[in-house]
Order: C-alpha cells, then sequence, then structure tokens
C-alpha cells in the first residue's frame, strides 16, 4: 500500500509540473486553463499504464525465455497499440469534458479532435513509444538474464549438494571391504581399526556442509586416516607430507583423504616395493598429491568416482581445475587450493 501511496504521489507530481513547463514552452503560460487538462490527461494515462505495465511485464517474466524470444516484438506491438487506443479514448472524452465545463463550442469538436488532437497525439506518442521500447527490452533482457543466473546458481548448488552426498558412501563402502580383510585374521587390530574408523566416519560428517576448512585439519585427518590404512599394511606403504605455512591455506574437507585413498585403491604394495604416496605445495596455491605407479591388474568395482567426484566439487567451489597426469613411472594429482587473505 505504501508503494502504491509514493507512486500514485510521484505520478501526479510529475504529471503537474510537465503540464506546467509543457504549456510555458507552447503557450508562454504555464497557469493557462488547458494546463489543467493536460496535467489531468498525463495524470490518467500514465496510471493506465503503469497498471497494464505491471500485469504484462508479470505475464511475461513467468514464460520460458525461448517462449518469450518468440512472441516479444508482436506482443509489444500489440501492447504499445493498446496503450495508444486507450489514451485516445480518453484525450477524446477529456477534451469533450473540458470543453462543456468551459463553456466552449463544440459545434467542430470531433472534426478538430480527428484533424488537429488526434495527430498531435499520434506524434507525442511516437516519440513516447520509442523511449518505452528502449526502457521495455532493456527490462525484459535483464529480468531473463538475472532469472537465467538465479537458475544456474540453484542448479550448481543442486549439483553440488548431490555431489557431497556422494562421498561418505563411497568412503564407507572401501572402508567396509578393508575391515572385511582383517577382521577374520586379527579381532583385536579390527576392533581397533573399527574405532578409529568411527572417528574418521565422525569427522566426514561434521563437515558435510562445510565448503572449506583449515589446511592444517585435513593434514591432521590424513595422517589419521592413513595410520587407520598401515594397521593393515604396515610398512608396505609410505606418506610423506611436506607442506609450507598450511596456516595460510584452507581446502576443501576430504580432498586429501580421497586421493590418498584413491593411490592406496589403485596401487599394489609389498615390503620390497612399497606404495609411496608425497603430498607437497607448490607456489601457485595448489597442493601436488603423486604417488608411484604400481598398478593392480584386477580393479574390483572401480569407477573412478571419487576422482570425478572430488574433480567436479573443486570446479564448483573453487572454480579452477584439477588436473591428474599419469606416466609410467607416477600419477600426480594438482589440487587446488585457497589462500586464506
Amino acid at each position: 500500500m505504501n508503494k502504491r501511496i509514493k507512486v500514485f504521489i510521484t505520478t501526479l507530481t510529475g504529471s503537474i509540473l510537465f503540464a506546467l513547463l509543457f504549456k510555458w514552452w507552447t503557450t508562454g503560460n504555464p497557469f493557462h486553463p488547458s494546463t489543467i487538462l493536460f496535467g489531468t490527461i498525463i495524470f490518467i494515462l500514465i496510471l493506465i499504464s503503469l497498471s497494464i505495465s505491471n500485469k504484462f511485464f508479470g505475464y511475461f517474466l513467468s514464460l520460458p525465455i525461448k517462449k518469450i524470444k518468440k512472441i516479444i516484438i508482436p506482443a509489444f506491438i500489440i501492447f504499445m497499440l493498446i496503450i495508444l487506443f486507450i489514451s485516445l479514448i480518453i484525450i477524446g472524452l477529456l477534451m469533450y469534458l473540458f470543453h462543456l465545463i468551459m463553456g466552449l463550442d463544440t459545434t467542430h469538436f470531433i472534426k478538430t479532435l480527428l484533424e488537429v488532437e488526434f495527430p498531435a497525439t499520434i506524434r507525442y506518442y511516437s516519440v513516447c513509444a520509442l523511449i518505452a521500447s528502449a526502457f521495455f527490452f532493456y527490462n525484459i533482457w535483464r529480468q531473463a538474464v538475472d532469472r537465467e543466473q538465479q537458475l544456474k546458481e540453484e542448479n550448481l548448488t543442486y549439483k553440488y549438494r548431490t555431489l557431497k552426498t556422494q562421498v561418505n558412501p563411497h568412503f564407507l563402502f572401501n572402508s567396509l571391504n578393508t575391515l572385511s580383510e582383517i577382521i577374520y585374521v586379527d579381532t583385536k587390530k579390527a576392533d581397533n581399526y573399527i574405532q578409529k574408523l568411527a572417528g574418521i566416519y565422525r569427522y566426514i560428517l561434521d563437515h558435510e556442509e562445510t565448503d572449506f576448512i583449515p589446511l592444517q585439519e585435513e593434514i591432521r585427518f590424513v595422517n589419521q586416516y592413513f595410520s587407520l590404512q598401515k594397521e593393515r599394511d604396515g610398512s608396505k606403504i609410505r606418506l610423506e607430507i611436506n607442506i609450507r605455512q598450511p596456516e595460510n591455506y584452507r581446502i576443501i574437507p576430504i580432498s586429501l583423504q580421497i586421493l590418498v585413498e584413491n593411490a592406496l585403491k589403485h596401487n599394489v604394495a609389498s615390503e620390497n616395493k612399497p606404495l609411496r604416496i608425497v603430498i607437497h605445495t607448490t607456489d601457485d596455491s595448489s597442493i601436488i598429491v603423486s604417488n608411484n605407479m604400481q598398478r593392480k591388474n584386477i580393479l574390483n568395482g572401480s569407477h573412478g568416482m571419487g576422482l570425478s567426484n572430488l574433480k567436479e566439487r573443486v570446479n564448483l567451489i573453487i572454480g579452477k581445475e584439477m588436473t591428474i597426469e599419469t606416466d609410467n613411472e607416477f600419477f600426480t594429482v594438482k589440487l587446488p587450493i585457497d589462500k586464506i587473505k
């Protein structure tokens, strides 16, 4: 209601000022008797145009963008013709009423209206139509762009939430496979493994809704995770972490764990040929995670979900690409991280 009152007052004030200035410019007398008529016509036309425009814009913005493109020009022409038709009717009625009130001769009123007033109205209206068309198409374009951007952001948010929910089942599946290998060999080790696994899984749950965590915290988590794996593999696997000034960076949660897990899952390890995983930083706000290539002959149930999932998360959150390089000796992943400002 307050908005409508403001629009009403603004329109009324603008109409009065415009009528005074226009009559001053055309007749030299801003307080000419016809000033009231002219101001009233402007005021009514603006209110009607605003009312129709609101309904028109509201209808268009509810349509799909493809449909808007198809009907925008003919719809706008129809809109402008409707406004022109209403304007001519209002001008005719108000001018006739003005003639009656002022006691003017109405014998040739229709002829004057058709030959003088209507042509003049159409000329002025043509100028206003050009201005209105520019305003109209700009608003339609801006609203369409804003809506596309909003839909894009909503789609990215939904996609990211979906990606995050894929991490936990993937980690749990691999961990249960590991547990199944040791539970019948050493029950005490299996019990210790379950306790550590619970702590690790709690970490994952605690950061399920978090986009970034301090790099130091992720490093502690990776060390905890790796110690869990060493209970089964011992000295067959080795982890070296060389991170300079980790307090200056933050990272996507569970990202380093996924890369370490990927190396453990896809490579064989032995006492003679241990699997060596190295994590170190670069000078361009990235972390390098590499391991020597000792690929397994058979990858049971491996579809690369962990790496592809992480790659999409990095792209969505940080806006940079995670790169993967491989040769006959090393498998290397370059993981972007975020520098704390």
